[in-house]
């Protein structure tokens, strides 16, 4: 999260910017490689309305609070430099309602719209309008801001909710982007209810009955995208905490993890998490218990899949409050942290 991964705020302000930019990620790049990793994945960079970047004011425009373009650009040389890749986060469900693709009133059919003719709000806010992503036009718009991403050099992009877009829409980005850069990697983060409409209603009912709901929609994307964020291995690690299991030695865990990766073909890609700025932070959820939060680490590392570390577990971070006594919504950062 650039805002908060090295801020120059003194005094933590828990909604408002704190100061981290994209310089003072350049900065760390030697810090973030001692710790043994070979990439970084950034939260949205595009001008915004919030410090974490998903309520986008401009597609076109670096927020001033993380840099410029060319800042951009230095971070990705300076990580390919270090034999590193690194991930942007792409936002086209949904636009901060400050956006001029929707407050100029000229894109009207680039949005959705409910019965009385009032558009719709991601998670019901309406200052987040929701994007048609049918609409020809919208896809020509969203495909060319991906391909900047591809020319500027990230290496794979990350899907801010893949659940709200159309199946429709990313085959046709995907190919798109593929097409000029069969590198790249379109990676989605398929999670809940929210939004989820299944591909094979039919096939995705049986799914259900086998296996667990959050299972059966990520299967969903299996042939649309190059893979997901594996949020049902998350879930599963963090029940076996939660229910006293434990991690190593626990037979009926490596049984279910080995049944869930079975689910998918050998070039679907699963990227492995322990926690993420929408979830408690795994050290919350092991209560305090560094030792199972290193054993958690050490476990997920030994299957040989990505696997991304939320900026700040290397320090022992973790939830200051509970994340249910928190009113924000959906895609905001429900929780407050601090360093131990």
């Amino acid at each position: 999260m650039i805002d908060r991964f090295y801020p120059t705020n003194a005094e933590f302000k828990e909604r408002e910017f704190n100061g981290g930019n994209i310089k003072g990620v350049i900065e760390k790049l030697d810090y973030i490689q001692g710790l043994g990793m070979n990439g970084i994945m950034l939260t949205p960079f595009y001008q915004t309305n919030e410090y974490h970047g998903y309520h986008i004011t401009n597609y076109d425009k670096v927020d001033p609070h993380f840099g410029t373009w060319n800042d951009v650009e230095l971070l990705v040389q300076e990580v390919h430099k270090r034999k590193m890749i690194i991930v942007a986060d792409f936002v086209p469900n949904h636009c901060h309602i400050s956006n001029s693709l929707y407050s100029d009133g000229k894109h009207k059919d680039w949005f959705l719209y409910d019965r009385k003719g009032k558009v719709k709000g991601f998670a019901n806010l309406d200052f987040l309008p929701m994007f048609n992503t049918d609409s020809t036009e919208f896809q020509q718009f969203f495909i060319e801001r991906g391909l900047k991403l591809c020319k500027v050099g990230f290496d794979a992009i990350r899907l801010d909710h893949a659940t709200g877009p159309t199946y429709k829409f990313w085959r046709t980005f995907n190919a798109a982007l593929k097409k000029q850069y069969p590198n790249v990697q379109i990676i989605g983060e398929v999670w809940g209810k929210l939004d989820f409409k299944p591909k094979n209603p039919f096939r995705y009912f049986l799914n259900k009955l086998r296996y667990s709901t959050q299972e059966a929609r990520q299967m969903e994307y299996i042939g649309i995208l190059d893979g997901v964020f594996d949020f049902r291995y998350q879930e599963l690690i963090c029940n076996a905490v939660k229910t006293n299991r434990g991690i190593e030695g626990n037979t009926k865990l490596k049984r279910l993890i080995t049944k869930h990766f079975a689910n998918y073909p050998s070039d679907f890609q699963l990227w492995l998490f322990l926690d993420n700025h929408d979830l408690n932070r795994f050290l919350f959820e092991c209560n305090g218990d560094k030792k199972l939060l290193q054993e958690a680490i050490n476990y997920t590392k030994q299957w040989h899949k990505p696997f991304l570390s939320y900026y700040g577990t290397e320090k022992g971070m973790s939830n200051k409050t509970d994340i249910h006594q928190m009113p924000y919504g959906d895609e905001q950062v429900r929780k407050l942290m601090i360093w131990d």
